[in-house]
């Protein structure tokens, strides 16, 4: 019952749905409509997360089961979830500054390329989005997971992150590809 207390209420019990015209709060149906929907957009987002988490480490684990290394796949999904927390002060910090342009550019090394000023050829969607956030956060969440694959695995720092960096590029150019088709930019004849 404890750990109750600790979920979120749309976990819990999900989004409200009105099935009786009756039954509606005293604010009306647009107020309520719009709980409703924060609610679920919230839910989606956490879901959304979990899932992300779910591959990654997914991915890590099967990676090193085919080359011979058990790597205990809880113990790194809670390693993933707390390094992600990163990425999530990189969004905050990035918001931040779009509400308030005077912070200085200098939060672009920490929160990430999408903060910084000029380069004209970062402007582009499709290299925002893969080299967006890469700033000293982004270097934290990469150290952390290759620390706690060292750790698991016995390996090297240096050879864990070579190979996360190396998984990290190879996702941010799948990125890359995938929002210029979508934006309709496909290398591809059209026909």
């Amino acid at each position: 019952m404890a750990l109750r207390a600790l979920v979120p209420p749309v976990l819990v019990r999900g989004p409200r749905v009105q099935l009786v015209a009756g039954d509606e709060p005293r604010d009306g149906p647009c107020r309520r409509a719009g709980a409703t929907a924060a609610g679920l957009a919230i839910g989606l987002s956490l879901a959304g997360k979990l899932t992300g988490w779910l591959v990654e480490s997914s991915f890590y684990h099967y990676f090193w089961k085919g080359r011979g290394r058990r790597l205990p796949f809880w113990r790194f999904f809670c390693v993933v979830a707390s390094a992600s927390t990163a990425d999530l002060l990189s969004r905050v910090l990035a918001a931040s500054v779009r509400r308030d342009p005077g912070l200085g550019p200098w939060l672009a090394w920490i929160a990430g390329l999408q903060l910084a000023q000029g380069p004209a050829w970062l402007s582009a969607p499709a290299l925002r989005a893969m080299f967006g956030t890469l700033g000293l956060l982004t270097v934290l969440r990469l150290s952390l997971t290759a620390q706690a694959q060292r750790a698991a695995l016995g390996l090297s720092f240096a050879r864990a992150l070579a190979w996360t960096a190396v998984i990290w590029l190879l996702t941010r150019i799948a990125l890359f590809f995938a929002v210029d088709l979508m934006s309709g930019m496909s290398p591809l004849p059209r026909g």
